[in-house]
């Protein structure tokens, strides 16, 4: 039974095939295995770098927070010195208008006691002139008789007062 065995093709083929198979499972296992410790290899570098990505990307998140901070203070203190600095000048600016005031107002009030001693000088000298006027036809109309009187009472007194 077993010779005829032997003589059967198929029996052979069945042999080869075993034996085939057997002599490409170790290689064929290495070349899996080599492939999948490539793979699990390549994984692993993989999340290493995103790793080394991830601690960099949160690196510069608190750097950029850390300059945040910064530029909310530097913000504030500009803020604080800029609200400062217009307080000075609008105190700066109400001193000056307000010694600026007083000086239009000191100049008008002796302006207007310019005006005031020009103008009664002005009715002075008018009044003077209408008193002469009123006088010297006053002293035209007057009789003759009364004219040589008052000026002898002038011409006495002023003899007395010299």
């Amino acid at each position: 039974m077993f010779h005829h065995l032997l003589e059967d093709p198929k029996f052979w083929i069945l042999v080869c095939f075993i034996v085939f198979v057997i002599l490409m499972i170790k290689p064929f296992r290495k070349i899996m295995l080599g492939g999948l410790d490539n793979k699990i290899e390549e994984i692993k570098n993989n999340i290493n770098l995103s790793l080394k990505s991830f601690r960099s990307a949160e690196k510069q998140l608190e750097e950029s927070m850390d300059k945040t901070k910064d530029l909310d203070l530097k913000i504030k203190d500009i803020i604080v010195n800029a609200k400062s600095q217009s307080e000075m000048l609008s105190k700066s600016i109400i001193e000056k208008t307000n010694a600026l005031i007083k000086s239009k107002e000191k100049n008008s009030l002796e302006r207007i006691r310019q005006i005031e001693i020009s103008a009664v000088q002005e009715i002075k000298s008018q009044a003077s002139l209408k008193l002469n006027k009123i006088l010297i036809d006053y002293f035209e109309k007057m009789p003759l008789e009364n004219k040589k009187v008052i000026l002898n009472k002038k011409v006495s007194s002023l003899d007395s007062f010299i």
